[in-house]
């Protein structure tokens, strides 16, 4: 459990995505005529981010067109036509909720790391059933395939801006010692806290010139990174 605030930006920001052209109607009290769906259709995640765990729980974000006055449970299943990991590489809840009030859920899946993931890329594919409280929703939300690895990949919020301003030309060399020196995940931060680290970052590279040993890229240049900001 001890991944789930790392993910609180991220469950946070899942919910505004995946709008659709589809209309939902809208109910905002209990009715038989709720619809529901999942807020995004997928997901990667990379153990490499996380240096050190083997288990991560990482947020699936469910959406509802309208709220009850009661607690209402809903279903989620596994579709094992499509699913390429094993029983034993993740652990799903044991029942889904939607509490009174709410109009969105998040549930946790326990994705647990072996040394497979080094060399493959696994596949959860879970999908929305309808029951006794709720209706399928948007055709294109009702599965979701969560992926996760143990790759090293381009994280989204290393945009253009952070290669101009704070961290300088991806490389997975480069990402690998900024995770090693910074430990940190830096999915939905905003341009303060990246530049933050990525000063940190930049003294780290400075203190192994100093003393020595200079930290290289791949081609044999020495890593640098801008760290400056606007």
């Amino acid at each position: 459990m001890k991944l789930k605030h790392i993910f609180t930006v991220l469950a946070a920001a899942a919910i505004c995505t995946g709008c659709s052209k589809e209309e939902i109607k809208t109910y905002n009290d209990l009715t038989p005529d709720r619809f529901i769906q999942f807020s995004t259709s997928s997901a990667d995640v990379s153990f490499f981010r996380f240096p050190g765990e083997t288990e991560i729980q990482y947020p699936v974000v469910v959406k509802s067109s309208g709220f009850g006055n009661v607690d209402m449970p809903y279903s989620i299943s596994v579709v094992a036509d499509s699913t390429t990991a094993a029983s034993s590489d993740y652990a799903m809840p044991t029942s889904f909720t939607f509490l009174k009030g709410n109009v969105v859920d998040t549930f946790y899946v326990s994705l647990k790391y072996s040394d497979k993931l080094d060399a493959n890329k696994m596949r959860l594919t879970l999908k929305i059933e309808e029951n006794e409280n709720f209706k399928y929703g948007e055709s294109g939300y009702l599965m979701y395939d969560l992926w996760f690895h143990n790759n090293l990949v381009k994280p989204d919020w290393w945009t253009s801006s952070v290669t101009s301003y704070y961290l300088g030309t991806f490389s997975e060399l480069k990402y690998k010692y900024f995770l090693q020196v910074t430990k940190v995940d830096l999915d939905g931060a905003d341009n303060s806290t990246i530049r933050h680290y990525a000063l940190i970052f930049k003294a780290w590279l400075e203190e192994q010139a100093a003393a020595g040993n200079p930290i290289l890229e791949a081609n044999g240049t020495p890593m640098t990174v801008p760290a400056g900001g606007k």
